[in-house]
């Protein structure tokens, strides 16, 4: 299909290659009563593909032209549209067990995220297209250059698989980036821990990352705290790992000196 012109303060790159798109697609293994939500549709191009496996599911769009174009090509019984940004769409509303999947704008991919992973209990799973260099740091390891705060939060929850990555040959209009397919499902033994307790310990540590833990935590973390936890507080916060940071959280929660 002719794309329309890409709207820049939606930080759109329409998917276009059909190889890619068949990949994504068989890469969910999706089946007839799969509960389906696509972000960021566009003009369709992840949505006509589904339709060869899903005969109903819905979409969450917030470009005006395109929910247009989605509403006029495909009836309303088969393709629920959700004119709105996905960021004030509760999940919880959509039901249970939902399959996301989406080629997410770079420039708020990180909030949507953020936003998937506060409803994590209402999720099976989710694909996503993100910038390669994003999907890098969500699945970095410990002491790795990329490990940060996004890598732990949500390696707290999620069990992270990075498939494959896409050039941008495959969009129109071509972004500066390669993007990569990354796949996530909630894990199978959630951590048990407070995640405001653990949020506010992550954030901290790596808003001054090239400090030592017990500097970046001064006034958060006791020298004792750190003891209990058994971690060394003269390691640096990408250091850490899930593990270490799940451990710490649970030592101030029970000390209730948070």
């Amino acid at each position: 299909m002719v794309f329309p012109a890409a709207k820049r303060r939606f930080s759109q790159n329409f998917l276009r290659d059909p190889r890619v798109i068949e990949e994504i697609i068989e890469a969910g293994s999706f089946s007839s009563d799969d509960k389906i939500i696509e972000i960021g549709p566009g003009y369709g191009a992840l949505t006509r593909e589904l339709f060869k496996k899903i005969s109903v599911f819905t979409v969450i769009e917030v470009d005006r032209d395109a929910v247009h174009y989605l509403r006029s090509h495909y009836a309303a019984e088969r393709l629920r549209v959700i004119e709105a940004d996905c960021l004030d769409v509760s999940l919880s509303q959509l039901g249970g067990s939902l399959r996301l999947l989406g080629n997410l704008p770079y420039h708020i991919s990180t909030p949507i995220l953020f936003h998937v992973d506060t409803q994590i209990e209402f999720i099976q799973d989710a694909i996503f297209m993100l910038q390669r260099e994003v999907v890098d740091r969500i699945v970095a390891a410990p002491g790795s250059a990329e490990y940060g705060k996004l890598s732990v939060t949500l390696q707290l929850g999620w069990e992270l698989e990075k498939l494959f990555d896409v050039s941008p040959e495959a969009f129109q209009p071509k972004p500066q980036v390669w993007s990569s397919i990354l796949y996530l499902k909630p894990r199978a033994k959630p951590y048990r821990v407070d995640r405001s307790i653990f949020k506010r310990i992550v954030f901290g540590a790596f808003s001054k990352r090239r400090k030592t833990l017990r500097n970046a935590l001064k006034g958060v973390v006791s020298t004792e705290q750190f003891a209990l936890a058994d971690i060394d507080s003269a390691q640096r916060p990408e250091t850490l790992s899930v593990d270490d940071y799940v451990r710490l959280s649970n030592v101030i929660f029970q000390d209730k000196k948070f």
